[in-house]
């Protein structure tokens, strides 16, 4: 039986290309997003039976765990690729002054708590002795330890709260999953829209499509361990300062 990951945020740059990297290893993938694309559609045409798609609005998976075992999947791969760094309303944010509740609280519910509530549904799917890996995508500017050049306010909030989230959920699941690994993960700086704004004074070399990304984080995710569950990696495996 194939393998089953579940990519959550599956239309996106980094989501789609983790989707694709899957199937063409063989991999039934459970894709979700808030809406279904072509681009999704394409996939599944091209691996009948690999494929299976639920919509959900970000941060709202209610019934997921029922759906799942209704369809008897129970994904060992994880990954969360949710995430806003702006809008076309909000650039992230220079100064103090610039600081919006609207804002900041809109990306708390992106860069955070949709992984929170994604995971309060998925812990309804296992049980004690199963073994799972759960990666949910950070970012190196929500280290607190590294943050040497400030801005970018709500971004950083919302990233530094969704690596105590991933390092305190590791702690309860240790106890109720000890078989399970859940992590953050960098993934550098990827050519996508969330990035785009923001390219012009990344070097070449820096800047990464979103195949490589995906890459990087499906081995990465496959080589993670109940060990160093509760740890902040880098793209490259390299362990982050909180």
């Amino acid at each position: 039986m194939a393998i089953t990951a579940l990519v959550n945020g599956a239309n996106g740059g980094i989501g789609l290309a983790l989707t694709q990297h899957w199937l063409a290893q063989g991999r039934q993938v459970v894709a979700i997003s808030h809406h279904r694309s072509s681009a999704l559609d394409q996939l599944d045409r091209q691996h009948q039976g690999l494929v299976r798609y639920r919509t959900a609005d970000q941060g709202r998976y209610q019934g997921l765990a029922q759906w799942l075992t209704e369809q008897q999947l129970k994904p060992s791969l994880v990954v969360s690729c949710c995430g806003l760094l702006h809008q076309d309303s909000h650039s992230p944010e220079k100064q103090l002054r610039q600081l919006s509740e609207t804002f900041l609280f809109d990306n708390i519910r992106a860069n955070c708590h949709s992984a929170i509530a994604l995971a309060q549904e998925l812990e309804q799917l296992y049980q004690r002795k199963d073994t799972f890996r759960l990666g949910v995508l950070s970012a190196k500017v929500g280290s607190i330890g590294d943050n040497r050049l400030g801005g970018w306010y709500s971004y950083r909030i919302s990233k530094a709260a969704l690596n105590m989230f991933i390092r305190t959920l590791s702690i309860e699941w240790r106890r109720s999953f000890p078989n399970a690994s859940v992590v953050a993960i960098h993934p550098g700086t990827t050519d996508t829209r969330l990035s785009q704004p923001f390219q012009r004074n990344i070097p070449a070399d820096k800047l990464y499509s979103t195949r490589l990304t995906a890459e990087r984080i499906g081995e990465l995710i496959d080589n993670v361990d109940p060990d160093n569950s509760g740890a902040f990696f880098g793209w490259d495996g390299e362990r982050l300062p909180w």
